[in-house]
């Protein structure tokens, strides 16, 4: 089956209209079977905590699979994660059973059971933001028939879509970002922290008293919900609220 371009654009179209979550899994779904793929996992780790990452997926995935892998925590020993976050080249499954570095003796057997229920063989399209999230698109099937050269044809569109359904999920994920936006000033204190500066230092650069310099750090961190002005700064840089100055 080949995929029409302009099938492909006009839910591209679509997906940066949508407004709620649902209406992503009725392009992930109508995206498959442009596909000639029954199963697709939309997933995303937002680094909000370091020790408490947060996962947001949609699935068609078999609900028996997707319940146990979450409940035993699977995700830390899947082959496929682990490439996603250290590469941004989509890969074939397949392929990656290959690749000693992501599948071990864990891994191997993690394929293998999904396999058996009924993930055939899928591939995966990793995409980042500079923000910190990270994002996994996978596409797979329980039909072998052809299956090597479905997954062949749908890789380099799987690309193309994962990036905006990405730019989608970001735009409707409100809880990326402090509640309050910060200010200016708070931002560039925060700047300056994150480049080691002192309160006085921050105060001489910013042109502004030392006293009001701290109050502009404060008010950030206090916004931010961290505990200090180190926590401050790891969250600013995880909302991806530190940019570089002019």
């Amino acid at each position: 089956m080949n995929i029409h371009m302009d099938e492909l654009y006009a839910l591209i179209d679509t997906l940066s209209q949508i407004k709620t979550t649902t209406e992503i899994e009725e392009i992930c779904l109508k995206f498959c079977k442009l596909c000639d793929l029954e199963f697709y996992l939309f997933g995303v780790c937002n680094a909000t905590s370091l020790s408490a990452p947060q996962i947001f997926t949609i699935s068609n995935y078999p609900t028996d699979w997707t319940e146990g892998y979450f409940e035993n925590d699977m995700q830390k020993s899947d082959p496929v994660v682990r490439y996603c976050f250290d590469n941004t080249v989509p890969i074939t499954w397949n392929r990656l059973m290959r690749m000693d570095k992501y599948c071990d003796a864990v891994g191997v057997q993690l394929m293998e059971a999904a396999k058996a229920r009924g993930l055939v063989d899928g591939l995966s399209v990793p995409v980042k933001a500079p923000s910190g999230e990270v994002c996994i698109l996978s596409l797979a099937s329980t039909v072998e028939l052809d299956l090597d050269q479905r997954l062949l044809n749908a890789l380099p569109f799987a690309q193309y879509f994962s990036y905006s359904l990405f730019e989608t999920y970001l735009k409707l994920n409100i809880d990326r970002s402090p509640l309050d936006p910060l200010t200016p000033r708070e931002q560039e204190s925060l700047f300056w922290a994150c480049e080691g500066k002192t309160a006085w230092e921050m105060s001489q650069i910013m042109n502004v008293s030392e006293r009001t310099a701290i109050f502009h750090l404060t008010g950030a961190t206090k916004k931010l919900g961290a505990a200090n002005r180190q926590h401050a700064v790891a969250k600013a840089i995880m909302y991806g609220l530190i940019k570089a100055m002019p």
